[in-house]
């Protein structure tokens, strides 16, 4: 297959971003407002938004946080079975109008079984709640940069038909990042999204594989990436989680998954990060305080580098 496009800047080479996961359940206005301006003084880039019931809502803080600063503001991610799609898009098109185009879209399928138990929600196969995921981006894209959807009935949403919705600042729409850790949804993200965030593999009755996180485990994942991707591969932004404790592994696979670093010796960091840059692509980061707060050297030396 032939580029249809310019060459982009590859992952290997595309500057290191930060994001902070805001606290969403003990937070008030004013400390959401604090962390925010906090964060763009540290060299964060984007703040991060979870999508859980029984805490404050990602969206409307997410809106509050982009007010205090300049920073950009993310999903991370949206749970695509806890809203209709044509609401969403609703929603995320507002979103970026009134941030002045600085939102970026996280969505996934939904894991947290106990959750959607919670609260009477049925939780499909992950086949199903991935088929609907797949036809939500297909729907946003739609909206947000040609103002209308058009989707035919199928065995995730029944037949959809809206006119006159409004298009999003940003052309043709906000990057879209997609997060997994299985096959389908990596090679579907490597083909439709613009950030694809590497995730432990979802368990079928709920939860996540801890023995996902591993070096071997991300090799495979970067694998599938780069073989849908195809042409698409410089256009990609790769992006993990760092993880603030351990969530299963071997110490021996710890200091080499990148899903952790460890240690507080700067240099040492910096050098792990390009190591992983250089071998996987990964220049975007997604953490919470106390990880930010460990590495905050090696963020400000790696920030736009």
């Amino acid at each position: 297959m032939t580029d249809p496009a310019a060459p982009a800047t590859p992952p290997e080479q595309r500057p290191f971003r930060f994001g902070l996961i805001i606290d969403q359940v003990a937070t008030t206005r004013a400390t959401l407002l604090e962390e925010a301006k906090r964060a763009a003084d540290a060299g964060v880039h984007v703040l991060l938004g979870t999508d859980h019931l029984g805490r404050y809502a990602t969206l409307p803080l997410l809106q509050a946080a982009a007010e205090a600063t300049g920073l950009r503001i993310g999903t991370f991610v949206l749970n695509n079975d806890l809203r209709h799609p044509t609401v969403l898009a609703q929603e995320l098109t507002t979103l970026d109008l009134v941030t002045d185009g600085r939102l970026e879209i996280g969505l996934g399928a939904g894991w947290n079984r106990a959750e959607y138990e919670a609260a009477g929600l049925a939780f499909d196969v992950p086949r199903r709640r991935v088929d609907r995921m797949v036809a939500t981006v297909s729907m946003l894209k739609q909206a947000m940069s040609e103002g209308r959807i058009e989707h035919q009935a199928d065995d995730a949403y029944p037949e959809i038909r809206q006119e006159g919705l409004p298009t999003s600042v940003q052309r043709p729409h906000p990057p879209i990042m997609i997060g997994g850790g299985g096959p389908r949804v990596l090679r579907f993200a490597a083909r439709e999204a613009d950030i694809v965030a590497l995730d432990p593999r979802s368990l079928p009755k709920g939860g996540s594989d801890p023995n996902d996180l591993t070096e071997a485990a991300v090799d495979r994942k970067i694998a599938w990436i780069r073989e849908a991707a195809d042409y698409r591969w410089p256009e990609i932004e790769i992006n993990v989680g760092l993880f603030d404790a351990n969530r299963g592994i071997s110490d021996e696979e710890l200091a080499r998954s990148p899903h952790y670093l460890l240690g507080t010796d700067v240099d040492a960091m910096v050098d792990t990060l390009l190591e992983r840059r250089d071998r996987w692509g990964i220049s975007y980061l997604a953490m919470r305080r106390p990880v930010l707060d460990r590495i905050a050297g090696a963020v400000a030396r790696l920030a736009g580098s």
